[in-house]
């Protein structure tokens, strides 16, 4: 995917959530755990500079998993929240 300035984004979805209680969506985005070459390029992952936070974005293969299969939290508050961007 191409990313501003001529480079290029890790294959990623784009998710807003609404929920019942949030007055405004919330933005963030689904990167995967098999493009980890991808995902270490990616401009905006690299602006995440806590590993553990940059993680939240990640989805992973869930135990007993299939080939091809993944499993993404979000989580609206506590200590793994997911990162949210401002749009």
């Amino acid at each position: 995917v191409p990313a501003p300035g001529g480079g290029l984004q890790a294959p990623h979805l784009d998710v807003s959530v609404f929920a019942r209680g949030l007055l405004d969506r919330v933005v963030t985005r689904i990167y995967f755990a098999d493009e980890a070459d991808a995902n270490a390029a990616d401009p905006v992952l690299a602006g995440i500079t806590d590993p553990q936070r940059r993680a939240t974005l990640i989805a992973g293969v869930p135990p007993g998993g299939a080939a091809g299969e993944f499993r993404f939290d979000i989580r609206l508050q506590g200590g793994r929240e997911t990162v949210f961007f401002e749009v």
